[in-house]
C-alpha cells in the first residue's frame, strides 16, 4: 500500500492513465495516494498502538471497497480485474475486526 500511494502521488504516467480510466480528477488521484500512504505508516504504527491499526484497517476498507467500484462499475472491467482489491478488502476487514474485538 505505501508503494501504490508513492506512485499516486508523484503521478507515475501508467497510473494516471487509469485513472483517466476510471474518469476520475486528477486531484483525487493524489488524495488517494496520501491516504494509502497514511494508512500504511498507521498499520506500522498498529504495532504498537492498538488504534492505528483499528484506524488504518477501516480506512483501507474504505479505499478497496472504492477500488472495487473503480474497477467493475466505473470502468466496467471484467471481475477478474478486482480480485487483488477484494483481497486487500478481506486482509483489511479481517485486521479490523481482530485489532477491534480481540
Amino acid at each position: 500500500m505505501l508503494t501504490g500511494g508513492v506512485i499516486k502521488v508523484l503521478h507515475v504516467p501508467f497510473q494516471v492513465e487509469h485513472w483517466r480510466h476510471y474518469e476520475y480528477p486528477l486531484w483525487f488521484l493524489s488524495v488517494t495516494g496520501c491516504l494509502e500512504i497514511a494508512g500504511a505508516l498507521g498499520m506500522i504504527g498498529g504495532i504498537w498502538n492498538v488504534h492505528l491499526a483499528v484506524g488504518s484497517g477501516l480506512l483501507f476498507s474504505l479505499l478497496m471497497t472504492g477500488a472495487i467500484h473503480a474497477h467493475l462499475v466505473r470502468a466496467r472491467q471484467p471481475f477478474f480485474t478486482a480480485i487483488p482489491a477484494a483481497v486487500c478488502l478481506i486482509c483489511a476487514l479481517s485486521m479490523f475486526i481482530v485489532e477491534l474485538y480481540f
